[in-house]
């Protein structure tokens, strides 16, 4: 249960719960989710292995100009969004128990581009973030410290937007894949007896901090 909870981390806040509820098309409410994006991030510098006090960089950016994962014909200008966000979900590869430990309190943070946060709901679980809107794109790029030795692994959640400001039923869900050439399972298979299911393996990165 542990680990699907880390796995599926999700900024949790009012303003999405607000529009997803008002937004209407009509006399008709929109679902969430009337946009279907997709996003990458990476994880680097890219090692199986990280010393206390080494700084691991999750990278993400997209442009503002975006096409329907649902529809290839719909093409979105997603400007001007009111917050395009999502979490990081941090777990410790506990090797006894055989089980993912939250382990949010194991790594400082730095924010350099975007914003970083605490979640709204089990925030020892990991931090929220949420995108910069730049002149093309929008961008995120933060930092963990290393502060403890151990396995570890993180996961980036599908984000959500509930949508372009002054426009309603804009709201998007984008799906999240991790685009490292190597994410280093071998370390969950040998820490907790099995791999990661697919969705774990589309958003996840593991490594060892000594």
């Amino acid at each position: 249960m542990a680990i699907k909870i880390i796995g599926k981390v999700l900024l949790i806040t009012g303003v999405f719960f607000q529009f997803g509820l008002s937004c209407r098309k009509g006399s008709r409410p929109c679902q969430f989710g009337s946009y279907s994006f997709s996003a990458t991030s990476e994880w680097s510098n890219q090692r199986e292995i990280y010393n206390v006090g080494d700084t691991i960089f999750l990278n993400s950016s997209f442009p503002k100009t975006l096409q329907d994962a649902l529809n290839s014909s719909i093409t979105v200008n997603f400007s001007n969004a009111i917050v395009i966000g999502g979490g990081i979900g941090i777990g410790y590869l506990d090797t006894v128990v055989r089980r993912a430990v939250p382990a949010r309190n194991q790594f400082d943070y730095i924010s350099i581009i975007g914003s970083t946060g605490e979640r709204a709901v089990a925030p020892d679980q990991g931090l929220a973030f949420s995108y910069a809107e730049l002149a093309d794109r929008y961008s995120f790029k933060c930092g963990l410290i290393c502060r403890q030795k151990g396995i570890f692994t993180v996961s980036v959640a599908d984000l959500k937007s509930p949508g372009i400001n002054g426009k309603n039923c804009t709201n998007a869900g984008f799906s999240m894949t991790v685009t490292n050439s190597e994410k280093h399972f071998s370390l969950y298979q040998y820490a907790l007896g099995f791999q990661n299911d697919a969705d774990g393996i589309r958003r996840g990165y593991c490594f060892r901090v000594q």
